[in-house]
């Protein structure tokens, strides 16, 4: 087909044109055209604003590192970050990309505090400043310690005691004895054993709480329970549990449930290897860490997880940093000594610790390259012979320096004498450290509903002791008593 020639074009164009009303169309076109040109030559000259800041009076818990300023244009970097204003102050690094100002902490901010961001007189990458200084605000989580009571009528129930009011809340009713519990890492539920009659029949449960209620989510029937995790996101649950319609004269065959999201139910983990000691679910739930004595077997929990291997170099596993950036590994010496290992996630690892006596709970500190270990060291009581004197064992609380020029550097926090006993807690933002001295129950007729320590001893009472760390280390003339008892402590993400 022949083009149409340009001046015929203009021609029709101008003969549509004869009516007014076509006329004014045409102007009003070209008109909107005409400022739309010069706009853009110009420039948008809107003063620039914080459209969006993605903490704002929202609550900002220890794993939550990250806030952002989203403008409604670029904005010059270094004027942001000169005039951004945070009180208390957060230390932490900032970096541009586009329109967002990202402001990533250092460390986990301090709990039980309300923050005020202000930023004023900040420009534009054109140089035009804001109309009007932007305040935000947001807060940490309370303080709070979770814990089993061993007095009145707390005894064998979940508490909850917030540091910032001096209150107690009982969570579960008389009459079912928590056994063992752990919170989930978003600080909404607490996992819980709890039972009616003994230890063979406890059940798993979940407590939501914002409403104090609590779910059946395991039951005992046709097993024992004995231990679970939850992963950190709460999503995966894993439990350790024995059948009990089993051959008696076959060794004890435990197996392991896995509950894969929040409304599955339980299914069991078909393992190729023996579970021999505790077990640790990996920080991107992947797969298990499972104790094996003689090693560490490592066992994939989907099909997209790296094959089953094996660490025939370690014999336990103490601690994962949540960010699974470190682990924490006992390696069992042929001079019956043990080592302690920091393994990094590229796969370094450095000795830091050897001790005499079993290590029977670790932790790392969130935010500084410090371990925390609970050792039992053997003693021998009495005179004569080595058969004839009497074994005790007495724990010792130690914080051991790794990664720097002090690796190794030990520090006793706290120490207990036989027969009592210690467990300790890590609060969340890494500046708190509880832990109870408990003295054990030694009655000739034993109390079904007394609470538990973690090696199953019954325990009378468990004075809660309050320290300040700095840079991960407990602070000098820090220490001082909680009014509460508990036979174990957890502190609330």
């Amino acid at each position: 087909m022949p083009a149409w020639p340009a001046r015929r074009f203009y021609a029709a164009l101008q003969r549509g044109l004869t009516q007014p009303l076509d006329r004014w169309v045409a102007g009003i076109t070209l008109c909107n055209l005409a400022i739309g040109v010069i706009l853009f030559l110009l420039g948008n000259h809107t003063a620039p604003y914080v459209r969006d800041f993605n903490w704002q009076q929202q609550r900002v818990g220890s794993q939550e590192l990250q806030m952002v300023l989203t403008f409604n244009r670029p904005m010059d970097a270094d004027s942001v970050a000169a005039n951004l204003e945070i009180q208390p102050p957060l230390p932490g690094r900032m970096h541009k990309l586009g329109r967002r100002f990202f402001w990533t902490l250092t460390e986990p901010a301090p709990y039980g505090q309300t923050y005020r961001l202000r930023l004023k007189a900040a420009v534009d990458e054109r140089g035009q400043p804001m109309a009007r200084p932007f305040e935000g605000e947001f807060r940490t989580p309370d303080r709070q310690l979770l814990g089993i009571g061993t007095e009145a009528d707390q005894r064998g129930r979940l508490f909850l005691f917030n540091l910032e009011t001096g209150s107690t809340t009982l969570l579960t009713p008389a009459g079912l004895k928590v056994t063992q519990m752990q919170p989930s890492a978003d600080g909404r539920f607490v996992y819980y054993f709890a039972t009616t009659t003994s230890l063979q029949h406890q059940d798993l449960y979940r407590l939501d709480l914002e409403d104090q209620s609590s779910q059946l989510l395991l039951d005992h029937q046709g097993y024992q329970n004995l231990r679970f995790q939850v992963s950190p996101t709460g999503e995966l649950v894993v439990a350790e549990r024995i059948p009990l319609q089993r051959d008696p004269l076959a060794p004890v065959q435990t197996e392991l449930w896995v509950q894969k999201r929040r409304q599955d139910p339980f299914e069991r983990l078909e393992l190729d290897t023996a579970l021999g000691g505790d077990f640790f679910i990996s920080p991107d739930e992947s797969s298990l860490l499972i104790s094996q004595g003689q090693g560490v077997g490592i066992v994939p929990l989907h099909p997209r997880a790296a094959a089953e291997s094996f660490l025939a170099q370690f014999g336990q596993t103490l601690a994962i940093r949540p960010d699974g950036a470190f682990g924490a590994l006992l390696r069992f010496n042929p001079d019956y000594t043990r080592s302690l290992f920091i393994v990094s996630n590229t796969g370094t690892s450095e000795e830091i610790w050897v001790t005499e006596g079993s290590v029977t709970k670790g932790a790392f500190s969130p935010g500084a390259p410090v371990f925390y270990g609970l050792v039992s060291e053997a003693e021998f009581v009495g005179e004569g012979a080595l058969e004839s004197l009497a074994y005790t064992e007495s724990p010792r609380l130690l914080a051991v320096v790794f990664g720097s020029g002090r690796a190794g550097k030990t520090i006793e926090v706290a120490r207990a004498d036989y027969p009592f006993e210690l467990d300790f807690s890590l609060s969340p933002d890494g500046r708190l450290l509880a832990y109870t001295l408990l003295q054990p129950l030694q009655e000739e007729i034993p109390d079904p509903w007394a609470p538990l320590s973690r090696s199953g001893q019954a325990i009378r009472s468990g004075q809660v002791w309050l320290l300040d760390l700095q840079d991960g280390l407990p602070l000098p003339n820090s220490r001082r008593r909680l009014p509460l008892s508990s036979s174990a402590l957890a502190w609330i993400p």
